[in-house]
């Protein structure tokens, strides 16, 4: 019996996130243990607040009274050992909380559901477990406890993209072999397409689900079959790379440099950055598979941390650098059709449909003077003008206002005309051009996963595309000059990946437009040499310290906290390390920020230093808050890997 329980209170405050121990009472000691949640008293006001039992003893470590366990929750162990030190390791190095990442890790609870999977121990549940449902496996690579960069096939076979189809092999192997996979995939539509192609190989018992949108009951439930001792394929989006997973041999990671990785929440960890802690700590394999690598999986291959490997089947589409030019054609000038894709659209859409790739979503995103071509501001707070549809008023993006009777500072003109087209003007357009054509519109809001393969024109967002039957009879890139233009670190290689993506989605042989001035990306499109491209731009990104060839923090606060802060980390005296700043922050005139850059091996020596400010600030602006009703709490807050620093 336990008289001991070592509890992780569920708290956000930094100063709290540590063990604390409580005496169980006698009626719970033969059945608590370690991964249930229970309800635990809090000095703090004599609040009850909800806490995870990481450990059970005999004995205490701490020598005076201790207080008492109020109850436990639930008895399902829901919190498996392996994640709870994973999410320890991943809360240390975001210098965050364990609390935090563990809302990341495990569901919201049902109490009905998971008493009645608890009580099950006889039943269902326990068949699974004694008889797992045998099923066939593919002929695939076995990629258990390997680490790779993947190339993968392009085209789409009987509605199935083939990167998908090579990845859920990859999956069912390891799983036939008596251990779980774990298959990560960036949004919805590659989820459903990725449990579609995974059910067409294994059982449904053995494939797991997990989705951001399910309604709680049916996440809890697929969190809770997840936890059973059985080797199951888990997909899901980024919260999948916490699934409880048994005996855990592989994990495969989809286009990793897509921004649906990028967790929100404190503590911000990458869904990329946790698979590796994972795939490091447990010993199972590791596969980043994309058409377009990211720079961090191109620097872990140059590191030697991955090996290059390629999927079997793995070939090129056929892409068709063309000038922007518009032609003659009236319906071409018409729609802003260029004349290569004019060309590629016409001959194609008689035998199927054809996909147009759009930079920009929205109708007029960007407005500018007609007469002297000056982005046309707004009066108010100088945000960029736009306009939602041809019969509304051009309007500020940023803030809103209506620009009804707008004049040009520069030339006093008076008409506006597009600076940028989106995606909705484009399909409007297209209706135009093409009027005998259905046109088929996918973005953000749609959730379009696939079209038949009747004619059609498919006007898309990037990322928003479709999967057609059979693959695409033409696919049309258009904006490249814009993509390539955006103001953003990573707007070449943000473009280079929408454009392969959407490029690997044509039928075999079909052309692939794009259309643009010559450079570098587009000849690392036409060649399929992403991965080249990928090692020119880290370099540069080495020799200019920018991430990834380095890692970046940032420290915002007032300025007494944020000079408090990098007091601590210069005591380090951490080699590389690069302080700049502190400034005015941006976003907050009250506030300050500084930004850290460092290298990879200075991260955890850092993240502890940030972690002590932030609890020693929290803590102490707590007594004088309690003494001092008017004084403030610490603004002081530290983020890791932050995407939007350069």
């Amino acid at each position: 019996m336990a008289r001991i329980a070592r509890v992780a209170i569920d708290s956000p405050l930094p100063q709290l996130d540590r063990v604390f121990e409580y005496e169980v009472p006698p009626a719970d000691r033969e059945r608590i243990a370690p991964g249930m949640r229970v309800k635990a008293p809090l000095r703090a006001g004599g609040r009850i607040v909800t806490g995870w039992v990481l450990g059970t003893a005999d004995e205490p470590e701490y020598s005076g009274r201790l207080a008492q366990l109020d109850r436990i929750v639930g008895e399902a162990r829901v919190l498996d050992p392996e994640i709870a030190a994973l999410a320890r390791v991943v809360a240390d190095r975001q210098a965050g909380t364990l609390a935090d990442v563990l809302r990341l890790a495990v569901p919201a609870r049902s109490a009905r559901l998971e008493e009645r999977w608890f009580a099950d121990e006889t039943g269902d549940r326990a068949r699974r477990a004694d008889r797992p449902e045998p099923f066939d496996a593919p002929e695939a690579p076995d990629f258990t406890g390997a680490r790779a960069a993947l190339r993968v096939p392009v085209g789409v076979v009987d509605d199935e993209p083939r990167h998908l189809g090579a990845l859920a092999d990859l999956v069912a192997v390891t799983v036939a072999g008596g251990r779980s996979a774990i298959l990560l995939v960036p949004d919805h539509r590659d989820l459903e397409l990725a449990h579609r192609a995974l059910a067409a190989r294994l059982p449904a018992s053995r494939l797991r689900r997990f989705d951001s949108q399910l309604k709680p009951m049916p996440r809890y439930d697929e969190f809770l079959r997840a936890l059973e001792p059985v080797p199951q394929a888990i997909v899901g989006t980024r919260s999948a790379v916490w699934a409880p997973a048994h005996d855990l041999g592989l994990i495969l990671m989809w286009d990793d440099g897509d921004e649906s990785y990028r967790e929100p929440l404190a503590p911000y960890p990458h869904t990329r950055e946790t698979a590796l802690v994972r795939a490091e700590r447990s010993g199972c394999g590791l596969v980043l598979a994309a058409h377009s690598p990211s720079l961090e999986a191109r620097r872990l291959v140059r590191s030697g941390w991955l090996v290059e490997a390629s999927a079997p089947g793995a070939g090129r589409p056929r892409v068709v650098p063309a000038a922007a030019t518009i032609g003659d054609e009236p319906l071409a000038r018409a729609g802003r059709i260029p004349q290569a894709a004019w060309r590629a659209a016409r001959a194609a859409i008689r035998k199927g449909p054809v996909l147009v790739q759009v930079g920009r979503a929205g109708y007029r995103p960007g407005l500018a003077c007609d007469r002297c071509r000056a982005l046309a501001r707004c009066g108010r707070c100088g945000g960029p003008l736009g306009q939602a549809a041809d019969h509304r008023p051009p309007g500020c993006t940023v803030c809103g206002a209506i620009h009804v009777e707008w004049r040009c500072p520069e030339c006093d003109g008076e008409r506006l005309r597009a600076s940028v087209v989106g995606h909705e003007r484009t399909a409007e357009e297209l209706g135009r051009a093409f009027p005998d054509v259905p046109v088929v519109v996918a973005d953000g809001e749609r959730r379009l996963v696939e079209v038949d393969a009747s004619p059609k024109l498919v006007v898309a967002t990037r990322g928003a595309e479709p999967v057609a039957a059979d693959g695409y009879r033409a696919v049309l890139l258009l904006d490249a000059e814009g993509l390539l233009a955006r103001e953003s670190l990573d707007a070449v290689g943000d473009a280079l990946r929408a454009w392969s993506n959407a490029a690997a989605l044509a039928a075999d042989d079909a052309p692939v437009v794009i259309t643009g001035a010559p450079s570098a990306p587009l000849h690392a499109l036409r060649d399929w040499q992403q991965p080249a491209a990928a090692d020119a731009e880290l370099d540069e990104r080495r020799a200019l310290e920018f991430p990834p060839a380095v890692r970046v923090a940032t420290a915002r606060g007032t300025e007494q906290e944020v000079d408090g802060l990098l007091r601590r980390v210069a005591d380090l005296g951490l080699e590389g390390l690069h302080v700049l700043g502190p400034v005015p922050d941006p976003d907050d005139a009250n506030r300050f920020r500084a930004t850290l850059r460092f290298p990879y091996r200075a991260g955890p020596a850092l993240a502890a230093a940030c972690k002590a400010e932030l609890v020693e600030r929290a803590a102490g602006s707590r007594r004088r808050v309690a003494n001092r009703p008017a004084a403030r709490a610490s603004t002081l807050r530290v983020r890791f890997d932050d995407p939007e620093v350069f």
